[in-house]
């Protein structure tokens, strides 16, 4: 089952590739008007976040993460997304 924390992560990488750096609204309705491109990156976007999350719970020692389940993980990720946001 996938939980809250890994749908945002998953919306957030979607969002990238939907209207990526320097794109705009043409480049998102364009996106969604793409079935087989939205259902790809959907598919995509979910790998990649459980291999990001498989990342972090293959880091080296000390890692307090490294039996922590998916959703904690994806809030931790999350987490330091907005915090680097907002320096």
């Amino acid at each position: 089952m996938i939980g809250p924390n890994v749908k945002k992560l998953m919306a957030r990488k979607v969002a990238k590739e939907a209207i990526p750096s320097g794109g705009n609204f043409v480049d998102g309705v364009t996106f969604l008007m793409d079935k087989e491109r939205v259902v790809r990156t959907m598919k995509e976007s979910l790998l990649w976040v459980l291999e990001a999350i498989q990342t972090v719970r293959n880091a080296c020692e000390p890692n307090p993460y490294k039996d922590a389940d998916h959703e904690t993980i994806a809030d931790v990720i999350l987490k330091q997304i907005e915090e680097r946001k907002s320096r």
